[in-house]
């Protein structure tokens, strides 16, 4: 893990964490995105006792790990949620959706999720006291109830058929939108329910994000197809699609949106679109 002093243009710091904390090294090595939470920085190094660490973001010093939580990481990125006046970060280890105080890492609660070769590379989404989760290789998904205090989790259903591999999902008023890693189709789910509202094989398997009451997906790993999606429960609507006809490799990286640009990268080529409108 390395902290960059941008105007220096070098390292700031450097830590060995699958050394420091004595984490297996799974087998596509470690992949999430750490997350930046005020001085800390959290991540997944899936030791001893250290699932889940957060480190001084100026020093690299530990300042907690997940006493009581030893899985191995799984490709995961952590987010932050605030529940009932209570933050708490969201992940997956290898077997598990989790949730940790982020002052202290003290595990809220754990719940069991298990799937093939111990991937759970999509991150939870949370939405009015509901959390989705959902990792492919026919385990499907499902959604958890919080209790009012965020210190337990109720299963309230699940599905198969927004199976996401790694490709992210979003929840948008009461709906929640991916793409299946088994079907390869667009597919969204009501999240109080699990009821699927509509899917379509017009978009396979892709990386995806919202914005404005839109959908942006690139769909991979062959294809290099960008679709625009209006996010609305009522049915499939496209409102166009282009196609990515440079760079190598497989479209598996996830788009992302700021101040109006979307940027799209496909192995060393990087694309940037305005969207304002």
């Amino acid at each position: 893990l390395h902290c960059m002093d941008l105007n220096k243009k070098a390292p700031l710091w450097s830590v060995d964490i699958a050394e420091r904390f004595k984490g297996e090294m799974i087998t596509w090595q470690l992949a999430e995105s750490p997350l930046i939470d005020g001085n800390k920085v959290i991540c997944t190094p899936g030791g001893p006792d250290a699932s889940v660490v957060a480190l001084d973001k100026m020093t690299g010093e530990t300042i907690w790990t997940s006493k009581g939580l030893s899985e191995a990481s799984a490709y995961c990125t952590p987010v932050i949620i605030e529940h009932g006046g209570q933050r708490m970060v969201l992940t997956m280890t290898a077997k598990s959706v989790v949730a940790l105080n982020p002052e202290d890492g003290k595990i809220l609660w754990t719940h069991e999720h298990p799937t093939r070769y111990d991937i759970h590379a999509v991150s939870p989404v949370y939405a009015d006291g509901m959390i989705y989760y959902t990792a492919g290789y026919k385990s499907g998904g499902g959604m958890l109830r919080l209790a009012a205090d965020g210190s337990s989790v109720t299963p309230a259903w699940t599905d198969m058929n927004l199976d996401c591999q790694h490709h992210g999902v979003v929840a948008v008023d009461g709906h929640v939108y991916g793409t299946s890693h088994t079907g390869k189709e667009l597919v969204c789910l009501e999240l109080a329910t699990g009821k699927v509202a509509w899917e379509t094989r017009e978009v396979g398997q892709g990386s995806l994000v919202y914005a404005d009451g839109m959908l942006y997906i690139y769909e991979g790993p062959t294809r290099g197809i960008v679709h625009l999606v209006k996010a609305t429960p009522a049915g499939f609507e496209s409102a166009g699609k282009f196609t990515i006809t440079e760079g190598e490799g497989e479209h598996w990286a996830h788009p992302t949106i700021a101040t109006g640009i979307l940027y799209i990268r496909h192995g060393e080529k990087l694309f940037a679109y305005d969207i304002k409108e």
